[in-house]
């Protein structure tokens, strides 16, 4: 049989006695992992999504300026094509360098009809030049423009002698103006003839040309010696 004094003295005990608070759960914090560092081209990837890319126009082709051809492509040139027909080329070099002339070699040449005795004064140089052009320093291109303007010099003044100064100056052993000069005077209509100069006037070094002359009328006239016995 229990105490009533017992009993009743538990249930005050426990009433006064103070309340536990109840635990609280434990909570775990778990820290962020730190992201990896990317690098420039994944950065700039990431950057890039969903742009889109823009193709860049090729700039324009630059024209080019076509190369003029050297002294030895010519006479390469002229050695390949050998005596190709060119008749619609007023003055070519192709064909004026077909043939090579050496350095000390003596030029002459005249056409059908010019007389003999008239050809053996040019070579003389009992025919008087009165005009000339000295070629030394000059390229094919500035020879032949600088023959041609000489050609057209003596027929606005009616002189029917000039000299042409090439020189000697070789290429492989081919005396390059000289073999130029040669074959284009061969080319022009107006020449008669030509000849190696004498020794006080350049000598190999310079020809001596004799050029049809043209009246008003187109009639060719008589040649420098005719004239003179009237």
């Amino acid at each position: 049989m229990k105490d009533p004094l017992l009993t009743t003295l538990r249930r005050q005990l426990k009433a006064e006695a103070p309340a536990v608070p109840a635990a609280k759960p434990a909570t775990v914090s778990v820290k962020a992992r730190p992201e990896p560092e990317l690098s420039d081209e994944e950065l700039f990837a990431r950057a890039a999504q969903g742009a889109t890319r823009m193709e860049a126009s090729p700039p324009p082709p630059r024209a080019q300026k076509p190369r003029k051809p050297d002294a030895m492509t010519l006479l390469r040139r002229a050695q390949a094509e050998g005596g190709e027909d060119r008749e619609q080329v007023p003055l070519s070099d192709t064909v004026a360098l077909q043939t090579g002339i050496a350095p000390e070699a003596v030029l002459a040449f005249k056409r059908n009809g010019v007389q003999d005795k008239q050809f053996d004064r040019l070579k003389a140089g009992q025919l008087v030049w009165k005009a000339a052009v000295d070629l030394h320093g000059c390229t094919l291109e500035q020879a032949r423009e600088a023959v041609l303007r000489l050609f057209d010099e003596a027929a606005r003044e009616g002189v029917q002698v000039v000299k042409v100064v090439h020189g000697k100056g070789q290429v492989n052993g081919q005396a390059l103006l000289k073999t130029a000069v040669n074959g284009w005077l061969r080319q022009l209509q107006p020449v008669l003839a030509f000849a190696s100069a004498p020794a006080r006037d350049g000598g190999t070094g310079a020809v001596l040309v004799l050029i049809r002359r043209q009246r008003e009328s187109g009639t060719p006239a008589d040649h420098p010696d005719k004239r003179e016995a009237r």
